[in-house]
């Protein structure tokens, strides 16, 4: 009978242990967009998060599709994911909307008690910025890519093209090589190597004004009239085009025939593409795959060395305004970002440029094409989309509109650009977005 007694003691025991242990734990949820090879990476990080702070439970819920949609829904059903992954182009509206916490007092409390990733000083100035609106904070950077340029060694290699400077080059060193590298091998009259594939995405097409000098919305991003469609503007672009129609890079719908702009990429029918570190990732994976290929990296050319600009794209970890426990969530959202993070998801996964200085040059030392677009950090420009609401979607959709006016439609640089300027300013005015 004593036996018994003390059986049952020890179970009422047991059961007021582990009730106390999970009243003191507390769960919080992570929700991205990650595929799988990310989502594994993000799921050591999180463990790890775990195992350092034995009081959160984090559940991982990675979202392939309508993945904007699927947080807003629970944000506005009150039951939002505590950590949210951001476009920096989606912080402008989910700010106006008042969807997300101002982290900055937190980052600053856990700060001061040595929480991982909340030291902003480790991260490069401008990814701070991107996700900065006023004197707010509305997400950590998880990593990010510039625009720069892709080069294929071997095609200026056969034709005994030198290589693009790394410190930077002018509009007409850039015109130069690309007539140098682009040649009609089978003597049909067209070339059929290419000097570079053109940049139509807006994306690439932002960067490449600033170089040129020109801005494309008004300082307080009230108007587009007089900036997009700027003298400058209209002149850099008409350059381009220029290039364009001398056979010195496929046409859109060329390239779309021919496989894609990557494929001539590899293939040696390209020699150039402009575009975002991320490129890395496939020609990584191409030479993983057999693929003979010897490749470097430069930044794009600009109109005069006081031009020298770039974009670098970053997504963020951010917190939702209604989030139960937005200390916590800060916490988890700046160890999404912390070195441990940066080491696991950029030195061992090679996704992107890490965030975190320090690991960005461990990442240099590894791959000379990284070090390239690191350098380029120096002087690259907070995206247009992460500082108003208007650049997502309607810019960039007015912008392919633009393109084909030009492209197919026979319009000029200079009418197409009005258009676009004019179409945006009323998007604007009418509060469209």
């Amino acid at each position: 009978m004593r036996r018994v007694r003390h059986s049952k003691a020890f179970l009422v025991i047991a059961i007021i242990l582990l009730s106390s242990l999970s009243i003191g734990v507390t769960k919080l949820r992570v929700t991205t967009w990650a595929g799988a090879e990310e989502a594994a990476l993000d799921e050591e990080i999180i463990a790890e998060f775990m195992r350092l702070n034995p009081e959160y439970e984090v559940t991982y819920e990675p979202v392939p599709g309508d993945y904007y949609q699927k947080i807003l829904t629970d944000i506005g059903a009150g039951t939002p994911p505590d950590v949210i992954l951001l476009d920096a182009e989606m912080i402008p509206a989910f700010v106006e909307g008042n969807y997300l916490t101002d982290i900055n007092p937190f980052i600053s409390r856990l700060n001061r008690d040595g929480a991982s990733g909340t030291n902003l000083a480790e991260y490069f100035p401008v990814l701070v910025d991107i996700f900065r609106s006023g004197r707010s904070l509305y997400a950590l950077p998880k990593d990010t890519s510039p625009i720069g340029i892709f080069y294929n060694k071997k095609v200026f290699d056969e034709l005994g093209v030198p290589y693009p400077p790394q410190e930077g080059w002018t509009l007409e060193e850039f015109a130069e090589t690309a007539r140098c590298l682009s040649k009609d091998t089978d003597g049909d009259g067209k070339n059929d190597v290419w000097g570079f594939a053109f940049p139509s995405w807006v994306g690439v097409v932002v960067p490449l004004l600033w170089a040129g000098g020109g801005e494309v919305f008004s300082p307080d991003f009230t108007q587009t009239s007089g900036y997009l469609n700027s003298d400058l503007n209209v002149k850099n672009y008409e350059f381009f085009m220029d290039l364009l129609s001398k056979g010195y890079a496929p046409s859109p719908q060329e390239a779309s025939s021919l496989g894609g702009t990557s494929a001539l990429f590899y293939t040696g029918k390209v020699g150039m593409t402009i575009t975002g570190r991320w490129f890395n990732v496939s020609i990584k994976g191409q030479i993983a795959k057999g693929a003979d290929l010897d490749v470097g990296a430069a930044p794009i050319p600009y109109a005069a060395p006081e031009n020298k600009a770039t974009v670098t794209y970053a997504s963020g970890w951010a917190v939702p305004a209604n989030a139960a426990d937005k200390s916590g969530a800060t916490m988890l959202a700046a160890f999404l970002s912390s070195e441990y993070a940066q080491k696991k998801r950029c030195l061992e996964g090679g996704l992107a440029i890490s965030a975190i200085k320090e690991i960005a040059e461990l990442q240099a030392e590894q791959d000379e094409l990284d070090a390239a677009f690191i350098k380029m950090l120096d002087f690259a420009r907070v995206p247009v989309g992460s500082q108003t609401k208007y650049y997502r979607p309607q810019f960039e959709d007015t912008w392919a509109e633009a393109f084909d006016r030009m492209n197919v439609g026979g319009e000029t640089v200079r009418q197409a650009m009005d258009w676009a300027a004019e179409t945006i300013d009323k998007y604007i005015e009418e509060g469209e977005n």
